[in-house]
């Protein structure tokens, strides 16, 4: 059953959408570092980006993988918890699919200053900067979509849920950048 105050944000789900944050964007990190690490290049991963440790790939065909990983990683959350919100109606578990919405749309918007993960791959295979973002967001919306209508979720707690996710990704990419905080 569904909790009748379903469409309050109180310090529970702010709480809950600010480890949603931070968990996702660490494991989508550390997919990048994995997969590095397994096709034998030696990675150093920060709050929200990883390299190789030389500035150089061993291989310039690892690129595309290594690119892969965290987007790929991140939609594979998103269906978890998909297929978890809609076995147990628990609202507790919808940051952990809204957010990675999140994350792809704003690296998809990134894409206009740098090319991101989608961006880099896109361009490489020759479909363009946004197309694989549009098609990633896309799948992701219409899971948050169907969520959100199981959960029987308004349009003012998305909105809010957007602005939180959003204000606590730029103040992880803020803490990045200042200080370089490396996990791995």
């Amino acid at each position: 059953m569904i909790e009748n105050n379903i469409n309050r944000i109180n310090l529970k789900y702010i709480f809950l959408i600010f480890i949603a944050v931070f968990l996702s964007t660490i494991l989508h990190e550390l997919s990048h570092w994995s997969i590095g690490e397994i096709l034998g290049n030696k990675m150093i991963a920060t709050l929200n980006g990883t390299n190789p440790v030389s500035g150089e790939l061993q291989n310039e065909w690892n690129r595309n993988y290594i690119t892969l990983a965290g987007p790929l990683f991140t939609v594979l959350q998103a269906i978890l918890f998909y297929f978890l919100i809609t076995k147990y109606k628990k609202i507790e578990l919808y940051p952990f699919l809204f957010f990675p919405f999140v994350m792809r749309f704003a690296a998809g918007l990134a894409n206009l200053l740098s090319p991101n993960d989608e961006g880099r791959v896109g361009m490489s295979i020759g479909v363009g900067l946004f197309t694989i973002s549009i098609f990633v967001c896309s799948f992701l919306l219409v899971l948050v979509y169907k969520a959100t209508k199981e959960l029987k979720i308004s349009l003012k707690f998305n909105t809010l849920s957007f602005i939180l996710c959003c204000l606590f990704l730029l103040l992880l990419t803020y803490i990045d950048a200042k200080f370089k905080v490396k996990i791995i």
